[in-house]
């Protein structure tokens, strides 16, 4: 399929990340839904300290936020530094889809384990993940703010419709 046919716009670009965000988004928050539907009698437990997934679950998704942070901002320092506003917007949708993926991730992993258990600690800390990852939703601004846009990418960023040379 020839890219070329459909110029990208700011405003293209920043539906398309959000359109990806959302999908990203709806899958851990449905299988949430889902679980919790599914399962008859829901408890919540703390002290049940041979259930490894009350180490696991909160290990990951603390990693998950950290490793998460972590790349974006290698990621981006690396981004600035090329030419074009077009890299940089690319660079910064990889960065952000890493990102999202490692908060998706361990998200998903309490919804299954509150799936399988039917602790009800394990899918708080997948809607605490779900809820931070809807923070993280791409707007106009974070995006320029990201990529800490000055002079003309910034100009260009600010044209919503101009397409991206």
């Amino acid at each position: 399929m020839d890219q070329s046919s459909t110029p990208l716009t700011p405003n293209s670009y920043v539906k398309t990340l959000s359109i990806i965000h959302l999908g990203l988004l709806a899958g851990p928050f449905i299988l949430g839904v889902v679980a919790y539907l599914q399962t008859e009698h829901p408890f919540l437990d703390y002290t049940n300290t041979e259930d490894v997934f009350l180490y696991v679950v909160p290990i990951f998704a603390l990693s998950g936020i950290f490793v998460g942070n972590l790349l974006f901002k290698q990621m981006m320092t690396s981004a600035m530094k090329t030419d074009g506003l077009r890299t940089k917007l690319v660079r910064f949708q990889t960065a952000s889809l890493i990102k999202y993926a490692l908060i998706e991730g361990p998200a998903f992993l309490g919804a299954v384990a509150f799936l399988n258990t039917g602790n009800l600690t394990y899918l708080y800390i997948a809607g605490v993940l779900i809820l931070f990852l809807y923070l993280l939703r791409p707007t106009k601004e974070k995006i320029e703010l990201g990529l800490q846009l000055k002079g003309e990418e910034k100009s260009q960023f600010n044209k919503s419709n101009q397409p991206i040379p």
